[in-house]
């Protein structure tokens, strides 16, 4: 009997996708895809995407539509906004003073964070802006074609597929006695986001591995290294909304 692979919570997988809304495709993991569709952008890396099932990565209806999926599996699904990006709310409107802006003049269509919150601006009224703190793809119907390329099993190609996907960078990893060793060149201390960027990948390689203990090992030779430092692990939006939350703090608590 010939058994096929099937997803299942937990997996490690590689997808390729292309995500629409309204008829228009705003991301997609081929750059040739994105370039033809003139969403090419030169800080997006292009590539099939790990995906770690259940880890909350993607949306929860794409998530859900993985599972029992065998691997190879080619297909289209359409999300509502239910288990999307959440419906539109009209509560979450706020009409804020511009003067709470102190580095930019707010202008529509600019993100923007508020009392620790991460909005859009939507119209500027005299000296008032219109604040919409929904989710920008709130309301819409999410359409992804997707294919899932493979599932990793093996423990150290997992660990290395999560340092090139969540460090953006390549590094030498080994895995003894439930101990992970990752060596990391010396200029990386250099970097402040790095600091943040090992804490959230470390929980993640313990979290999703099952290891006791990660190791950061530094490595100095006479080679320069040039690092590629992204946000910590973390939902794109969620890394967006803390660091304008930072600045919203600021405003709303000038010295």
């Amino acid at each position: 009997m010939d058994f096929k692979m099937t997803v299942k919570n937990g997996d490690f997988i590689r997808i390729d996708y292309i995500e629409s809304v309204d008829g228009q495709v705003i991301a997609a993991t081929d750059k040739d895809v994105a370039t033809s569709k003139g969403i090419f952008n030169e800080d997006t890396m292009y590539g099939p995407h790990l995906i770690i099932v259940g880890a909350g990565q993607i949306v929860k209806g794409f998530e859900e539509d993985l599972i029992d999926k065998e691997i190879g599996y080619s297909g289209k699904i359409e999300i509502p906004p239910e288990k999307a990006f959440g419906t539109h709310d009209p509560k979450k409107i706020e009409i804020v003073p511009i003067n709470k802006f102190k580095d930019e003049k707010p202008v529509p269509g600019m993100r923007v964070g508020v009392n620790n919150k991460v909005g859009t601006v939507t119209r500027v009224i005299g000296r008032k802006a219109v604040i919409d703190l929904n989710h920008p793809l709130a309301g819409k119907t999410i359409v992804y074609e997707y294919k899932i390329l493979e599932c990793i099993e093996d423990r150290l190609e997992k660990l290395k597929a999560m340092i090139k996907t969540f460090a953006r960078m390549e590094l030498e990893a080994e895995i003894a006695d439930d101990v992970a060793r990752v060596t990391v060149p010396w200029e990386l201390s250099y970097y402040k986001d790095w600091l943040m960027i090992r804490r959230g990948l470390a929980d993640m390689i313990l979290q999703h591995l099952g290891l006791k203990e990660v190791d950061y090992v530094e490595k100095h030779t006479g080679e320069k290294f040039k690092a590629e430092i992204v946000s910590p692990p973390a939902k794109e939006a969620g890394a967006e909304e803390a660091e304008l939350s930072k600045d919203a703090e600021s405003a709303s608590n000038p010295a």
